[in-house]
């Protein structure tokens, strides 16, 4: 399961609706100054955040931290759908204009033309009213505030803890 913590903004009947910081792609490290991705990230949608609807088994309320997530093999199918089918549409084309021996134009066409079909065929599969509701992320919790405990460094702790004895014994 992919995790990702939400702000509930709105409440709509029995969905809630919730709002992400978006991220840059990859988010894996803290390079943001010297990555390009992140930099194009920031250029292109300063400040942008994901909007969207769950549905809410958990009785949340305007202002609640939650955490929504996807099923990790939906992501995946997902991916396949939008990335890997238009890609392998563009290379078949081209490849059977190839084989056909058609002109170097043709090919290139082809190759477009096949890219075109495999949008198209992307967006079939993934679309519709049953597609939303299969790819919309799940409410899981609510998440928990931190508490946040003072930290004490170990002469500060143990000269108090000496202090506390001496006035024990001294009683």
């Amino acid at each position: 399961m992919i995790e990702e913590t939400a702000t509930v903004v709105a409440r709509d009947g029995g969905l809630a609706w919730v709002q992400t910081n978006r991220r840059s792609a990859c988010s894996a490290c803290g390079q943001g100054a010297g990555c390009a991705t992140s930099v194009l990230g920031r250029l292109l949608t300063p400040g942008a955040r994901n909007q969207l609807a769950v549905e809410d088994g958990v009785g949340v309320r305007v202002g609640d931290r939650v955490v929504i997530g996807i099923p990790d093999r939906l992501l995946v199918r997902a991916s396949v759908a939008a990335y890997l089918l238009p890609l392998a549409a563009l290379v078949a084309a081209a490849a059977i204009a190839e084989w056909l021996r058609a002109p170097e134009l043709t090919v290139a066409a082809a190759g477009i033309a096949g890219l075109g079909a495999g949008l198209w065929l992307t967006g079939r599969l993934t679309g519709g009213a049953e597609a939303h509701r299969r790819y919309r992320p799940v409410l899981l919790r609510r998440e928990h505030p931190t508490v946040r405990v003072p930290f004490e460094t170990g002469a500060t702790t143990a000269a108090a803890h000496r202090e506390t004895q001496s006035k024990q014994t001294t009683r």
